[in-house]
């Protein structure tokens, strides 16, 4: 079955890796060198590989005007999907302490308010706020590993709890020198394999003296008996276009060397495509707001939305819908922002021949904090995994999938309970 809008064919595509898939990082590669590999590939690597397919799958023909309509498909991924369920990228406003047999105690990461006794910090812009943990946390503790990668129920508990409390963060679990997760609330990203290679000699069929490299993989089997892990993307092609996704099933090429997937397209989307019902309400009724970036971001400002204006720090999604009320104005407030990762290519474009220049991409799980100045909240449930990045075709490529959610201001009770006293 296919979805259809107004002027788009909806499609949901889902691959199956048959090896390791191999998804390299900005560093250079070559003989005696070890391939880098990525936790997660990147958004454009499926982007391509999805517009690479269609095009084979019609007529091969990949000359300068199918070439600028493939690259008008959106392809918002990739995620990861087990069982048909979605899973997000673990967010960076969450830590966990191990309080051995009592039970774990999960802390939220808010935006804190300076007072005026001379606080301050160096953020680049007046006006935002430095996330802090909660003032529940009173003693130092060694944070806990929790799970990478959360089912979209866990997401959504998590994206409805404005403070952190009764919260239970899918934890890791360590089973001698292997880790595993709880399931299915929880995994770990792919583990890595490496394989050796050597160079052959295409004359004799040997191998060549001096070539060996190593390749790195992601291993997405999970090797464990609950399931297998699959790459999850939404199909978005015009409605009159010669290139679609519906009744796909093939396999192809996958990542780098040419490691081979089962491709497959679904009559819907997977369970977490979806805003929950439980998201929907409270944003319908929130005035304080968190995006949290389900894929890489890129961004003109750096870290920053080009859409968020630098001098009032109040912006519009690019992704919001427009009703009698305008568009939702949103005033960031705070972020959890990881350090940028690098982001390059090879383009194999005719005319663009050549590496493409390096570029930083926001991390996936990063966390931006708003508060509403107008408009309907509840418009951001639309805005369910879609893509908040400021370039178009970035956009179009999945870059900067987002899902929303609420927060709250930290209340100390604590001096209201002395005044009761």
């Amino acid at each position: 079955m296919q979805k259809t809008g107004d002027s788009m064919t909806i499609s949901y595509v889902t691959l199956n890796p048959h090896d390791p898939v191999i998804a390299r990082d900005s560093r250079p590669f070559g003989a005696g060198i070890r391939m880098k590999s990525l936790d997660w590939p990147y958004p454009s690597v499926l982007a391509g590989s999805v517009r690479t397919a269609l095009g084979k799958r019609h007529d091969g023909k990949f000359d300068p005007e199918a070439v600028e309509a493939l690259k008008k498909i959106s392809v918002h991924g990739p995620l990861p999907v087990i069982s048909n369920n979605l899973y997000f990228p673990a967010p960076k406003d969450i830590l966990v302490k191990d309080a051995g047999g009592s039970g774990d105690e999960t802390y939220a990461i808010r935006p804190a308010s300076l007072s005026d006794d001379g606080e301050g910090c160096d953020l680049p812009y007046s006006g935002l706020q430095p996330p802090m943990l909660s003032s529940r946390a009173a003693d130092e503790f060694k944070p806990a590993t929790i799970a990478s990668l959360w089912s979209a129920d866990i997401m959504a508990a998590w994206l409805v709890n404005p403070d952190g409390v009764r919260f239970n963060a899918p934890r890791v679990r360590k089973e001698g020198k292997k880790k595993t997760v709880q399931e299915p609330d929880g995994f770990d990203l792919p583990a890595k394999e490496s394989r050796f290679h050597s160079a052959i000699d295409p004359g004799s069929g040997t191998a060549k003296d001096r070539m060996l490299f190593e390749t790195v993989g992601l291993d997405l089997s999970l090797k464990n008996p609950y399931a297998m892990m699959g790459i999850s993307a939404r199909v978005e092609t015009d409605i009159n276009s010669r290139f679609n996704a519906t009744g796909f099933e093939d396999i192809n090429p996958f990542g780098g060397e040419r490691r081979l997937s089962f491709w497959r397209s679904e009559e819907q989307s997977p369970s977490g495509g979806e805003c929950p019902p439980v998201v929907v309400g409270e944003l319908k009724k929130a005035k304080l707001i968190r995006m949290i970036l389900a894929t890489p971001a890129i961004f003109s400002q750096g870290w920053l939305p080009g859409w968020i204006d630098t001098t009032t720090l109040t912006g519009t999604p690019p992704c919001a819908p427009e009703n009698n009320e305008g568009k939702i104005c949103l005033r960031l407030v705070s972020a959890c922002v990881e350090r940028w990762k690098p982001l390059s290519g090879f383009s194999l474009e005719k005319g663009k021949e050549g590496p493409k220049p390096l570029r930083r991409v926001v991390p996936a799980g990063s966390v931006y904090f708003f508060r509403s100045e107008s408009g309907d909240t509840g418009d951001l449930a639309k805005c369910w995994l879609r893509p908040v990045s400021d370039d178009v075709q970035d956009t179009m490529d999945g870059f900067g999938l987002a899902i929303w959610g609420i927060w709250d201001i930290e209340h100390d009770n604590s001096a209201e309970s002395q005044k009761k006293e």
